[in-house]
């Protein structure tokens, strides 16, 4: 609901903060005091068009900033917010918009600059502004059709079509693809089935490459690695005279000796005798590599040949062996996709074709479904706008056959004919300011339980209304806000005095400036308001018959 509207430099307004409560509020006032300056100041921060004739004169810029409450977030709205990741601040949307005085407009919602488009999306989800403004949704075809199925109890059977149609629409598009461009992707497929049987002919192994290179370039330096290894094994083993194992032998004879002298160097000499062993082992490994080692041109020019393969291949498929491998089991995947395509159409067509029958059934009952909610609820809307004083006055709901969509093969549209012996017209076309305020609180009491917007704002519902109907307008004013927060713009006492808080707005003029308020009214003040909307005076007889109507009312 609306909990506060913060407005600043707007029109006849300096700076004012009008809170508004659950339940009916009313606004009353002198013709002319501002009382539609607020509901505009309002629709611009729910993202109307902006036009610089709004800014007070003399200012640099218009601020207005509305806060929502919201105990439970509307799965439209709910959407909206997480497309745009805006976020609530302890269960309360904040709304801002600022019109500078050069006509350029800014939007805010919570912490976020937004497009404009943005924020009359999210003023459609928490307000409906009936009379002469945008934020209807009552006018708006798609929420025809959701507001009939809220009523008529269908909307679990229009969701089972929409994942129907959802799921139809899916193969349709998979289907489609595989019937369509086939010589081109024929080509493609022909290229690929060359390319899998150029990877396979390589016989690729993962790490080859590397392996290959390390024996290249053993082999390729051949001849440094005998030279080197036959050097170290003579340091070791076969120098004259100064071979490493000579020394260590040497070492080991005196180290037996001293162990003969005194036990403590044995422990030394077994230690060098193990060194000597290792060493020894050590000298062979060597040996053995230097006997090994040969070099075999015929080898060097296959591993430069596979070396440049594998070169080529990574150019072509992939930066790895692993890569150009996975780039072939995918061309691979997608060869025998395109081998079992025929397969896989039939299958695709015979989906299609029972899934489309199950959905144009169920599409068909939920039409039928439809137009039995249809009957009750042209019936209960044409009753409350009788009752409302539209005397003659009629509610058509037209239901078109359409092509199957997610909604279901129906085109939902709300008609009325306003006075006898016109033809029913779209509600959108209704011109009067309180006439479409008053079908449109026909509607919304119908709908009460069905509608999920939160927060309702009628201005110049008693455009033409008095007397009994004006009574009956209050009694439904007040039903209605049993279920929503309802705001009133209103000179009928019988309207004010039905509401849960009264706020007057009055005109002030001060130091050659006028300025509009806007101040909550209780006890004698509201008395006494009701009274001047009663005769415009204060006498004994109207303020009794305020206090009267308010006591009927609870206040």
């Amino acid at each position: 609901m609306l909990e506060v509207l913060r407005i600043e430099n707007y029109a006849l307004i300096d700076s004012i903060e009008v809170e508004f409560r659950p339940g009916f509020n009313v606004l009353t006032g002198e013709t002319g005091a501002g009382k539609s300056i607020i509901v505009g100041a309002l629709n611009l921060v729910l993202g109307a068009r902006a036009s610089n004739e709004t800014v007070r004169s003399g200012a640099k810029r218009a601020k207005i900033h509305a806060v929502f409450s919201l105990q439970r977030v509307p799965r439209r709205l709910k959407e909206i917010l997480d497309e745009h990741e805006i976020e609530l601040e302890d269960g309360q949307l904040h709304l801002s918009r600022v019109v500078g005085s050069d006509g350029r407009s800014r939007a805010y919602a919570g912490d976020s600059i937004v497009p404009i488009t943005v924020l009359s999306r999210i003023g459609d989800e928490l307000v409906d502004l009936h009379g002469q403004h945008d934020h209807q949704s009552l006018l708006k075809a798609d929420r025809q059709l959701d507001l009939l199925d809220a009523f008529g109890g269908t909307e679990s059977d229009a969701a089972k079509v929409g994942e129907q149609v959802t799921e139809l629409r899916r193969l349709q598009q998979e289907l489609a693809a595989l019937e369509s461009d086939d010589r081109e992707r024929a080509r493609r497929v022909e290229f690929l089935r060359f390319e899998v049987s150029e990877i396979n002919a390589a016989n690729l192994e993962p790490g080859e490459e590397d392996e290959v290179k390390a024996r290249r370039n053993l082999i390729t330096n051949a001849e440094k690695v005998v030279e080197l290894t036959s050097a170290a094994y003579t340091a070791l083993y076969e120098g004259e005279g100064q071979a490493a194992i000579d020394s260590v032998d040497a070492a080991l004879t005196a180290l037996d000796q001293l162990g003969e002298v005194d036990e403590q160097f044995r422990p030394l000499s077994e230690q060098l005798g193990a060194i000597r062993a290792t060493l020894d082992d050590f000298c062979t490994e060597l040996r053995r590599h230097t006997q090994e080692l040969e070099f075999d041109p015929q080898e060097l020019e296959s591993l430069n040949q596979r070396i440049s393969l594998i070169g080529n291949l990574k150019r072509k498929f992939g930066d790895s062996i692993d890569a150009i491998l996975e780039y072939r089991d995918r061309a691979v995947a997608e060869v025998e996709r395109f081998d079992q395509r025929d397969k896989s159409i039939a299958e695709l067509q015979a989906q299609c074709g029972k899934l489309a029958k199950e959905a144009e059934a169920a599409a068909r009952a939920l039409s039928g479904k439809r137009q039995a909610a249809a009957a009750k609820l042209d019936k209960k809307v044409s009753s409350a706008l009788q009752e409302l004083g539209m005397k003659g006055g009629t509610f058509q709901t037209r239901i078109e056959t359409v092509e199957l969509t997610r909604t279901g093969a129906d085109r939902v549209e709300f008609l009325l004919a306003a006075n006898p012996g016109e033809s029913p017209k779209p509600l959108r076309q209704v011109a009067s300011g309180g006439e479409i305020s008053r079908v449109m609180l026909g509607i919304k009491t119908v709908f009460a339980s069905a509608d999920k917007i939160p927060t309702l704002i009628f201005d110049e519902i008693d455009a033409g209304v008095g007397g009994a109907v004006a009574n009956k307008v209050a009694a439904r004013l007040r039903e209605l806000a049993e279920s929503h927060q309802t705001i009133c713009i209103t000179h009928l006492p019988q309207i004010a005095a039905a509401a849960h808080r009264h706020l007057h707005v009055a005109k002030s003029t001060a130091k050659g400036r006028t300025s509009t308020t806007a101040v909550a009214v209780d006890a004698d003040a509201r008395v006494n308001e009701l009274a001047r909307l009663l005769d415009g005076s204060l006498s004994e007889v109207s303020v009794q018959h305020a206090a009267e109507m308010l006591k009927a009312h609870g206040g």
